[in-house]
């Protein structure tokens, strides 16, 4: 499932707060001791990214191999097809990984204060969002860019594997695609065919307006639902210079003129009705109803949903009666879908078993292993080698305009400050008539730069 994640940036008073209370009793710990990573210096060339067996790893006292140290979120951990892929590779190679799941609603912060006191990991899971600055990718992890595998990467989610235009980890996480989903049954029985430009988009919204049918479900009550980052996806792929100068502090939103146009749609289908009269009190629990009810033909959403979330048991239409097209936004004529967030599985390239973490990551890179491990999950595929994954009924039905129209996901992990809760907060003043277009603009962007000038430059 596509996690739903509001940027945070963790300031420097914050770290110095954490290192009062952060000792190592803060995660916990699974699968054997807590012993913690080695930050000496292996001498490990870091060209290298074969993962051989390197004499000078860390022993066990039993048997010899090597015993890796890894963090990582503890509900993420606990992932099926990430358990297997390490039950994998420790009876395949003899070694074990020491897996310290850290408290779920705080893991970022505790590995950001382990790792500030030199407490780091052999090996380390994040998300690939702007918050791995805080980390120091270059400084503490492996370089995987010459590695053979990075060409399986599928396109939609490399750019979240690079910092800095190097290739810091490997992808290795459920997927979404995420669009407009759509009620194929009443998109039938109007007489609707599916838009393929802005405009058939608006006109198909009329249509159902004029039958009685909420065009969208927009919970903007939950405010992250909105979801607005969908449509800065393709001006950011087209225009990857505008992350730069964001973060830069050379460039505001309000010099880009399809964020205007952004905000300029949302008033417009707020005013004539495409979310429906309740959307400023419309929360995401009650989705499954006004969709499986037919109330509203239409929601913002990732696939999985439907098999992670959505109620077929309970209402007249099942998950199979909705189909998926682009996203239309006012930002790009064509529509686009977003590819999924994931996490990165990341190798300490500066502690004595780098190359034991290493062969590690090469191994859940093998097409051999990852299919194994993935093996009848619902998910989207991460790798171009994935064929055991489940994909969902709208993504077979719309293979075609999905794999021509996706594009990375990059307003949320990319920009520092991006917030997927205050810009929805920001766009529903806008909705209800509270503040201008211009007034929209510039609470989203001040809030982007308070953050931005609260991280550390250093």
């Amino acid at each position: 499932m596509k996690r739903k994640i509001v940027s945070m940036f963790v300031c420097m008073s914050m770290v110095a707060a954490l290192m009062g209370c952060g000792d190592k009793g803060s995660a916990k710990t699974e699968g054997g001791d807590n012993t913690g990573a080695s930050n000496e210096e292996s001498g490990t060339d870091n060209e290298d990214v074969g993962g051989a067996d390197n004499e000078e790893d860390t022993k066990t006292p039993s048997e010899g191999g090597v015993t890796l140290s890894l963090y990582c979120n503890a509900d993420d951990l606990a992932k099926p097809y990430m358990q297997k892929i390490i039950s994998m590779w420790e009876e395949a190679s003899g070694n074990k990984i020491d897996q310290q799941g850290l408290d779920t609603a705080n893991a970022e912060n505790i590995a950001l204060t382990k790792f500030t006191t030199g407490d780091i990991p052999d090996l380390y899971v994040h998300f690939g969002n702007s918050n791995l600055m805080n980390f120091n990718p270059e400084e503490n992890f492996v370089d995987w860019s010459d590695a053979e595998w990075v060409a399986d990467i599928q396109a939609s989610v490399l750019p979240q594997a690079t910092f800095n235009g190097k290739i810091i980890g490997l992808p290795f996480w459920e997927a979404s695609n995420s669009g407009c989903f759509y009620n194929t049954k009443i998109f039938d029985e109007l007489g609707i065919a599916i838009p393929t430009t802005q405009a058939e988009f608006n006109a198909a919204c009329e249509t159902l307006l004029e039958n009685g049918v909420q065009p969208i479900y927009l919970a903007a009550a939950d405010a992250w639902p909105v979801l607005y980052q969908f449509a800065l996806d393709p001006v950011l792929v087209d225009h990857p210079d505008y992350i730069d100068k964001l973060n830069a502090g050379e460039m505001t939103y309000a010099d880009i003129p399809e964020f205007k146009s952004m905000c300029e749609w949302f008033k417009m289908a707020a005013d004539n009705g495409y979310f429906g009269k309740n959307y400023a009190s419309d929360t995401w629990d009650y989705a499954s109803e006004v969709l499986g009810t037919g109330e509203a033909a239409m929601m913002f959403v990732w696939d999985t949903w439907f098999d992670t979330d959505y109620d077929s048991e309970s209402y007249d239409y099942v998950g199979d009666d909705f189909g998926i097209m682009p996203v239309f936004m006012g930002t790009c004529e064509e529509g686009t879908y977003e590819g999924g967030n994931v996490n990165l599985m990341m190798a300490n390239k500066n502690g004595a078993n780098v190359d034991a973490a290493k062969d590690f990551i090469n191994f859940m890179a093998n097409p051999e292993n990852y299919n194994v491990a993935f093996d009848g999950v619902a998910t989207a595929a991460v790798f171009k080698g994935q064929t055991t994954n489940v994909n969902s009924t709208q993504y077979e039905g719309a293979k075609a305009s999905v794999d021509s129209l996706i594009r990375a996901s990059s307003a949320q992990p990319k920009i520092i400050g991006f917030s997927q809760n205050e810009g929805a907060k920001a766009l529903l003043q806008l909705m209800t008539g509270d503040v201008t277009v211009d007034d929209c603009i510039k609470l989203i962007d001040d809030d982007r730069i308070a953050t931005l000038e609260s991280f550390s430059q250093e």
